[in-house]
């Protein structure tokens, strides 16, 4: 009796084991296609989303550093050759516009954009008085 158990078992574990070999290894062209399409929905929707994001950036140059560094603005009046205020890693400093504004695609910025710093405002007399 206990043999007949055992050898029932077996063939039963035998039937489940089996099932589950045709069914992970065998191509189900339905699941396929269906992920194959959300993921054609998501791709067209992160371009429509890139394509809807902009941003205006700048280039400034700090006193005594070389190189430009690109910054965000939302001001419209920010011009070459005008002096901002932005954030760095030193704290707030004052910089010189040495670009025009330029819009630019999110998609399109040669760095991720959480990593876009903004300025903070164009520099008046008093702010080049101090930071100078």
């Amino acid at each position: 009796m206990q043999q007949f158990l055992l050898v029932t078992v077996m063939i039963v574990i035998a039937i489940i084991a089996l099932g589950m070999l045709i069914y992970f290894l065998l191509p189900n062209k339905r699941n396929d296609e269906l992920a194959s399409k959300q993921l054609n929905e998501i791709e067209s929707n992160v371009d429509a989303l890139d394509s809807l994001e902009s941003v205006t950036v700048i280039d400034v140059k700090f006193k005594g550093y070389n190189g430009r560094f690109t910054y965000s603005t939302l001001h419209d009046n920010v011009y070459k050759d005008q002096y901002v205020l932005v954030l760095t890693q030193d704290g707030i400093r004052c910089a010189k516009v040495v670009s025009n504004p330029k819009r630019l695609r999110v998609s399109d910025l040669p760095f991720p954009p959480f990593l876009l710093q903004s300025i903070i405002c164009v520099a008046d007399e008093s702010d080049l008085d101090y930071y100078n």
